[in-house]
């Protein structure tokens, strides 16, 4: 592995790819050239949700998000010989969607706090949140639709678009399923799996997707396409799997308190895991504490021998690898350039480790 692919370190996780570095100032600065021209005090709590300012609107010195999506996006678009600006007006939108669904969640799941941070409807109240939301939203309608003024054909300009609203169908529909869940004690893995391939997989397969779509041009190379879009699927059931391990075990080096989603009793694949497969008297003490009122430290600590028992982490760690190995299959089966290959399996290798 070369000298710049992520490591682990317990003090400070592994470290972002470096061509996260390459792409940050493009996005950066397209992420705000769409939000500069707005000045009601509604577009402050976008800027604010953002990171970019206080909530007074002073501007905040903390360092910004790792923008994930955008970058796969004009990753993807580069890799199959792209330019990765004609990517931005997409890269924008898929940024703006991802933070239109962690506002309207923040509200759905009572969050104050995100990103060490209060969030938009704990500083301005729920009607605020939900409109903030769904402004968000229209902007990442509105900055699609810029694609053609960077260059790219009105038919893949349209393709795109069409791309980006099914997948944030897929993905409200996934949030569906998921709310669905907190009221069931049985879920299989075949249904959990195909919610988050909706609620998560969706974005993240549309940013490697609309990319490579951008990029490649319509119709110019349908199996390099269909690939790439293969390859978003495989890895955004490593990001979910990955959020699901650090939910139960991350632990204060990744912000995350262990046992952090027992608490919350939340159906992520550990749990549904462990209630599938515990027998007997483990079985259930495990049905009776997700069926608590409230789950306290001491129930955290029973799940948490009884999840070891039946080997949910083991389980949980394997099917990652699995669907990273299946990515890597998809990114050796394309003649891809040496600069490519490299950064799609240091992707890879991130998505499977990180820990935040």
């Amino acid at each position: 592995m070369s000298s710049n692919s992520p490591t682990a370190s317990k003090s400070s996780g592994p470290s972002l790819p470096l061509f996260f570095e390459r792409y940050q100032p493009l996005i950066a600065a397209a992420l705000r050239e769409e939000l500069e021209p707005h000045e009601l005090p509604l577009y402050n709590t976008l800027r604010y949700y953002l990171g970019w300012v206080d909530p007074d609107g002073n501007p905040d010195p903390k360092p910004e998000g790792k923008a994930l999506r955008p970058t796969l996006c004009l990753l993807a678009c580069e890799s199959v010989g792209g330019n990765p600006e004609n990517a931005l007006p997409a890269a924008v939108a898929l940024e703006y969607i991802h933070n239109f669904s962690l506002i309207h969640d923040d509200i759905q799941d009572q969050d104050e706090m995100r990103r060490h941070r209060k969030t938009v409807w704990a500083i301005w109240g729920e009607p605020v949140g939900i409109v903030s939301g769904n402004t968000i939203f229209s902007l990442a309608d509105i900055s699609s639709g810029r694609l053609t003024d960077c260059g790219v054909d009105p038919a893949t300009s349209v393709a795109v678009g069409r791309v980006l609203a099914d997948r944030y169908l897929k993905m409200m529909e996934g949030q569906f399923l998921d709310i669905s869940f907190e009221s069931r004690l049985t879920i299989t893995t075949a249904e959990y799996l195909d919610m988050i391939q909706r609620k998560t997989g969706a974005l993240i397969e549309c940013s490697i997707f609309c990319g490579a779509l951008i990029g490649a041009g319509l119709g110019r190379s349908d199996e390099l396409i269909g690939n790439m879009r293969s390859l978003g699927r495989e890895l955004g059931y490593v990001f979910q799997i990955r959020d699901d391990l650090l939910g139960v075990w991350g632990g204060p080096a990744t912000g995350k308190p262990v046992g952090a989603d027992i608490l919350r009793k939340k159906k992520a694949l550990p749990a549904v895991h462990a209630l599938d497969n515990a027998t007997g008297a483990s079985a259930q003490r495990l049905r009776a504490i997700y069926s608590e009122e409230t789950v306290t430290a001491s129930h955290v600590d029973t799940v948490l021998e009884i999840m070891d028992e039946v080997g949910t982490r083991a389980y949980c760690e394997s099917l990652a690898r699995e669907h990273r190995d299946k990515a890597l299959g998809v990114i050796e089966s394309e003649p891809l350039s040496a600069e490519s290959v490299h950064d799609l399996r240091e992707l890879g290798e991130f998505l499977l480790i990180r820990e935040s």
